[in-house]
């Protein structure tokens, strides 16, 4: 079950990133992070509006990461087919005198996968932020009692 769709992404979200096409997807599976952050308490408001904003927010992010983690595998395979025939993925190259600078094998690749995880590990924060105050991110204990073993 997606918690927000196109319609509230573009008219309340005011989202434009998405396309119409592509955000069913990207918003099951914010959708279904949400159920795992929340230990499923989200199912239970699915009318919530931090729910459905925390959904489009994470739609958009789930997006930077696949568009990441495809850029990373179009270098590698790049990287790799480059690297068998002339010795490497070309990094600059200058015209006259002739001369060439080659990157070894998978940097490109080495460097989209990095952002792919950096923007993974923005998820949490993003649920953070829109759920925030509303008791589905709660994990229980509190703050003011010390723990002590």
């Amino acid at each position: 079950m997606s918690y927000a769709d196109h319609n509230y992404y573009t008219d309340t979200y005011l989202g434009n990133v998405i396309q119409k096409d592509d955000f069913p997807r990207l918003a099951l599976r914010a959708s279904s992070f949400l159920d795992y952050y929340t230990q499923g308490r989200a199912a239970k408001h699915p009318d919530m509006e931090a729910l459905k904003m925390a959904c489009c927010a994470l739609a958009e992010q789930i997006q930077v990461i696949e568009n990441a983690e495809a850029l990373a595998q179009k270098a590698l395979t790049l990287a790799l087919s480059s690297s068998s025939v002339n010795g490497g993925e070309i990094q600059s190259e200058t015209v006259g005198p002739h001369s060439v600078t080659r990157r070894s094998g998978g940097d490109s690749a080495k460097s989209a996968a990095a952002a792919a995880k950096t923007a993974q590990e923005q998820l949490a924060g993003i649920v953070k932020r829109y759920l925030a105050g509303t008791g589905l991110i709660y994990r229980g204990g509190c703050p003011c009692t010390p723990h002590t073993l």
